[in-house]
């Protein structure tokens, strides 16, 4: 194997592995496969047995095709030292040559006065047999732009558990309907759901992604792109630009129907989420993580009052609600509830203190999260 690379692209590949290969790791883990083909292509493939992502390069040069597989931490630091090229100085490009069971890399770096260093690194490489290449993507099953993926995962992951031992809760479902996509997290104490118009092909399914595949597509993800997903039985598989990124669904356990519980309320009371959240932040620290950090929202006199044994707070406006209501929840789930729901109005909805409390978007109606109340002292 003979080929040149432009230092840009290595760079860019380098840190795109980063959301798969384990730094330190000698297995297969913390190891990558190098392949250069006939066509001036070259892929970089990391797989860590749950997810795996490749990057393919056309910025390249091939004289001589062929494979190496080499420890990712060996190459990381050697290959992202270096500024790139710049038509005036830096790195053009680094030659890699296979040889004698050797990957050697070389590169010129070319300083600002003219003068230039040379640097040579010279890796073990194993057998090629030691990375399990996934299968390419062949039919997708939808598509997302990324932006939306990126703005609905920000509203979910925060009611995803995935530590947890009930199998359902450790990932997010998505769920396609004639009408919608509906993205959903829960801990089985809270839920987030983020609803979108459905303008994709596909008008029914119900997929969920693990949690760690859901942060290593987040972590690949760049400008705005058109993601393709293809879903099966057991697999996702994601192709994007010239990236591909594989993982596992959630199977064997179906996502819970909670659309009920999201229409189970009497009462819904539109607040001003700045002063909401104005009177949330103040309870971040001083809540009692061995209460479960409790925080009682009180309705009295239309007035609503936040308390804990040690602070308490007002919502000082007027509102639409002349019953008295009284609730415990867990009060950092509240702060996260509220805070990424992007409207400037929130609907608060409720029916009583035994049932859940209940967030939307006042504006869009497109976010909806529920806390499950705590039993009251």
């Amino acid at each position: 194997m003979d080929f040149s690379i432009e230092t840009g692209d290595l760079q860019r590949a380098i840190k795109l592995l980063s959301v798969t290969a384990k730094m330190n790791a000698k297995d297969s883990t913390g190891m990558i496969l190098i392949q250069a083909d006939q066509d001036n292509c070259i892929k970089f493939l990391s797989n860590n047995n749950n997810t795996a992502l490749s990057y393919t390069s056309d910025k390249a040069v091939v004289r001589i095709p062929g494979s190496a597989v080499i420890e990712y931490s060996k190459i990381k630091s050697f290959a992202t030292a270096f500024p790139q090229w710049n038509e005036k100085y830096g790195v053009k490009d680094f030659n890699f040559l296979l040889a004698d069971g050797k990957l050697n890399i070389d590169m010129v770096n070319t300083y600002e006065d003219g003068k230039t260093s040379k640097g040579k690194l010279s890796l073990s490489s194993y057998e090629v047999y030691n990375i399990r290449s996934p299968r390419p993507i062949e039919a997708p099953t939808f598509s997302l732009s990324s932006s939306i993926f990126r703005s609905a995962t920000s509203k979910v992951l925060y009611a995803i558990d995935p530590s947890d031992q009930q199998t359902f809760v450790q990932g997010m479902n998505i769920n396609f309907d004639e009408e919608n996509i509906c993205f959903v997290g829960t801990t089985g104490k809270e839920l987030s759901e983020y609803k979108v118009k459905n303008i994709s092909d596909l008008k029914e399914g119900s997929f969920t992604l693990r949690y760690d595949f859901i942060m290593a597509l987040r972590r690949a993800l760049g400008e705005e792109a058109q993601i393709l997903f293809e879903m099966s039985d057991r697999e996702v598989k994601v192709a994007f630009e010239n990236i591909c990124l594989w993982g596992r669904t959630i199977i064997g356990h179906e996502f819970p129907n909670y659309k009920p519980v999201l229409k189970s309320y009497t009462n819904s009371i539109a607040l001003d989420k700045e002063v909401l959240v104005g009177n949330l932040l103040p309870f971040s620290d001083v809540l009692d993580p061995d209460d479960n950090y409790r925080l009682t929202v009180s309705i009295k006199d239309r007035i609503i009052t936040l308390y804990c044994d040690v602070a308490s707070f007002t919502y000082d406006s007027e509102i639409e609600f002349d019953d008295e209501f009284v609730i415990d929840v867990n009060g950092q789930s509240m702060i996260q509830t509220v805070d990424v729901i992007k409207d400037d109005k929130i609907l608060m909805q409720f029916s009583d203190d035994k049932g859940v409390l209940l967030f939307d978007s006042g504006n869009f109606e497109d976010q909806k999260a529920l806390i499950a109340p705590l039993r009251r002292r």
